[in-house]
This record gives structure tokens, C-alpha cells and sequence, in this order.
């Protein structure tokens, strides 16, 4: 096959050089997937992991025998395990680990907090050198790159009890790579002091003379989730187009741009967008005295309202879409030594059957969504409610370098 290709994350996700063994080894395996070779079935045999459409998930792919466990068996079975290790990007797994000891005082639950990309390089590495340490993985997507190089070659298994599935929200439940405990977004926020309402309704009206050098956002360079928010504008630019053209009463003209959502970014520099390390930092900006700047920050941070002293409410309908989600998945590893333990405690952090479980109180929080039907939010608006766009985790992947590389250039 004459066919040229390259891993189209290189140094982004990995925070390497291109030309790295790393980056060469990824880059590599894609281009043997690619071409209809065996690389996952090679790299199966070198180090026991197993290529998606081998692996048995232990959720809803034929993995129905392990999802009719009871909590009882599970725990017999934990028992004999003695311990749990969890590799997590949320600190709210400690919360959740404290109380599932008291309720499960025979296990002991061990969390390490690590960034998704470090925890995808750390279990790649661990798992070809035959070291098979996590249970649990709890993490957020990476430009798609945990679908595509963690779920499909089987590193994580996707997990979802056959009893709590019929509760579970779509996509969670049968279309999305794994069920996610929790899900925030990247959105605007305004100072209540100055506006008593949300100012704006559509994304392009951040690119008006009214906003011109009043907007800020967290570096996209330095926080994949900010980055798929403006991937997705760009892989739903027609989405964008439709926007302007209801706002602005004509079709939008590009100024040597490919589609709507580069457009829309350009614009956004041509106006002075402000770029600040972190979405705190976007919040104490716009939030800490009367202000008519607005900012794009995390859903979640609406709960440290009190904790920080912003005068801060989030908009959660602005169009075409308001964001796109930012998940919190929970995977088994592939080869968990302590399984049992594994699957008892992914249940507990989802609240078990009832929706009641404890463990699933540090992640029901104001601006953050469990995707479960029979769970009451704690937000005014319901996760059905929301106006966000799917997470296309393949097309983010091959379309963030790119993307990527046009936001360096308009800075």
C-alpha cells in the first residue's frame, strides 16, 4: 500500500519531540492499523493486552456473566484480593475511596492522581513491560487519544454492570467508549454584578466591537478539554456557519480560512481574546469585582463560587451548541489483579443500583452531571436539557494537531 501517515498527536500528547521512540512506536502501531496489518494482535502477543474487538469488555460485550455478579460475590471475591489500585485524574476518587472502606472494610483502595496523557504513557509502558499494576482507571479523554490508543488495543475495558445499564444515560450506555461517572464542559461565564442576565446567546457575539478585548480564556495549549472545545467548532463548522448567519443576517465570508470554526478562532484573536494559564485564573479575572469581561471556564468551577468570592453565573445555552462534554471515564485495566475489587468499586462510585450509593457523592455536584435517569442533578438544568454538541473522540483526534497549530499561529 502506498499510503504515507504519522501518529497526528506526536509531541502534543505525549510532550515529546517528533521523532521520539515513543512518539515512533505510536506512530508506527497506527500505521500498521491503518494499512490492515496486525499491530494490535502483535502487540497482544508481546504483552498480553488484547485488541478491542478481542478483549472481552466487562460490560455489555458478551461480558454479561461478569456484569450478573452480585455486590455479595464481588465481594467474596474482594475479600481474598485484600487491596484496590486506582489510577485517577480527579481527586475525588480519595472521597470516594474513604467511605467504600467503610462500607468494605477487608479492601484497602490505594489512588494515585496522574494526568490523563501521563497515566495513558504510564499504564502503555507498565502493560508492555508486562507490569499489570491499576484496576480501576478513572480519566478524561485527551483528544480522543484514550479511545484510540487505550480503549480500542484493549488497555482499558470498558465496564457497565448489566443491572445499573438500563439506568445509564445515552451515549454512556451503548455509543460512547466507556461509562463516565461525570461530565463538566467548558462554557461562558459573566459577573453577575454587572449583568443581571446571561449577556450573550451565540458564540459569535464574543467576536462584536462590544467584547473587543473583554474576553478571556484558559490556554488551550496547556488543557486538552479547552482545545476540544474549539476542535468540535471546527468539525461541526457548519453548526458555526448556521450561527452566523443568525446572528449577522448573511453567510459568512472567510478570510483565508478553511471553514466556519477556524473562523471563528481568528475572529476571536482579531478581538482581542485574552489567554490565561488555567480557569481559575480566568474566573479572578472577570469574577472578583464588577466586570463587564466574560470568560470561558469550567463548568465545574460554579461550586467554588463561595470558596473564591466570584460574582460568577455560567450560560448554559448558547448557540449553535454550548460546549461539548468533558467526561470522567471509568475503565477496568486490562489484566487487573484485583478485578473483583475492581468491579465493586467502579459500582460503588456509580451509586449502585438505587442511585443512592455513596460513593457517587463527590462527583453529583453543582456543574457536573451524572448521566443516570434515575439520579436527581444538583443543577437547575438536567443532563437531557443540555445543548452540547456529541464527543467525536476520532475526528477530535486527527483534527486537534491541525487545529492546534492554527491557534499558535493567530497568537
Amino acid at each position: 500500500m502506498n499510503m504515507k501517515w504519522k501518529n497526528p498527536l506526536g509531541s502534543m500528547l505525549r510532550h515529546s519531540k517528533p521523532g521520539k521512540a515513543a512518539t515512533l512506536v505510536l506512530g508506527t502501531a497506527l500505521i500498521l492499523t491503518a494499512c490492515g496489518g496486525n499491530a494490535g494482535e502483535d502487540r497482544a502477543e508481546a504483552d498480553g493486552s488484547k485488541p478491542a474487538e478481542q478483549a472481552q469488555d466487562a460490560g455489555q460485550k458478551g461480558g454479561a456473566d461478569a456484569n450478573a455478579e452480585t455486590v455479595e460475590a464481588l465481594y467474596a471475591k474482594a475479600k481474598q484480593e485484600g487491596k484496590l489500585i486506582v489510577y485517577s485524574t480527579s481527586g475525588r476518587a480519595n472521597d470516594a475511596a474513604e467511605t467504600f472502606m467503610k462500607q468494605y472494610p477487608e479492601i484497602k483502595v490505594e489512588v494515585s492522581k496522574v494526568k490523563s496523557d501521563e497515566m495513558m504513557d504510564k499504564v502503555t509502558k507498565e502493560q508492555d513491560a508486562g507490569q499489570f499494576n491499576p484496576d480501576v482507571i478513572i480519566t478524561k479523554e485527551v483528544s480522543g487519544a484514550v479511545e484510540e490508543e487505550m480503549v480500542k488495543p484493549g488497555r482499558y475495558i470498558k465496564y457497565l454492570p448489566e443491572d445499573l445499564a438500563p439506568m445509564v444515560d445515552e451515549p454512556y450506555r451503548t455509543q460512547a467508549e466507556g461509562y463516565a461517572n461525570y461530565l463538566e464542559f467548558r462554557t461562558v461565564f459573566y459577573n453577575t454584578e454587572h449583568y443581571k442576565t446571561a449577556p450573550i446567546t451565540n458564540w459569535w457575539d464574543l467576536t462584536t466591537p462590544e467584547y473587543k478585548g473583554k474576553v478571556y480564556t484558559a490556554d488551550p495549549l496547556s488543557s486538552p478539554a479547552f482545545m476540544d472545545l474549539f476542535t468540535t467548532m471546527v468539525v461541526n463548522s457548519e453548526d458555526m456557519a448556521a450561527a452566523y448567519k443568525e446572528k449577522f443576517g448573511k453567510d459568512i465570508e472567510l478570510h483565508g480560512t478553511e471553514n466556519a470554526g477556524y473562523e471563528f478562532i481568528r475572529q476571536l484573536f482579531a478581538n482581542g481574546l485574552i489567554v490565561l494559564k488555567g480557569s481559575d485564573d480566568v474566573l479572578d479575572a472577570i469574577g472578583k469585582a464588577d466586570s463587564d469581561a466574560i470568560g470561558l471556564a469550567v463548568s465545574g468551577d460554579v461550586s467554588k463560587v463561595e470558596e473564591k468570592g466570584w460574582s460568577i453565573l455560567p450560560i448554559y445555552d448558547i448557540k449553535p451548541k454550548t460546549s461539548v462534554p468533558d467526561s470522567g471515564y471509568l475503565f477496568l485495566a486490562n489484566k487487573a489483579p484485583h478485578e473483583a475489587a475492581g468491579k465493586l468499586f467502579i459500582r460503588w462510585m456509580m451509586g449502585e443500583k438505587d442511585g443512592q450509593g455513596e460513593g457517587m457523592n463527590p462527583f453529583n455536584e453543582v456543574g457536573s452531571w451524572v448521566p443516570r435517569s434515575d439520579v436527581k442533578t444538583k443543577n437547575e438544568i438536567s443532563f437531557e436539557q443540555l445543548n452540547l454538541w456529541n464527543y467525536d473522540g476520532e475526528a477530535l483526534y486527527f483534527a486537534s494537531p491541525k487545529v492546534r497549530d492554527f491557534w499558535i499561529k493567530q497568537k
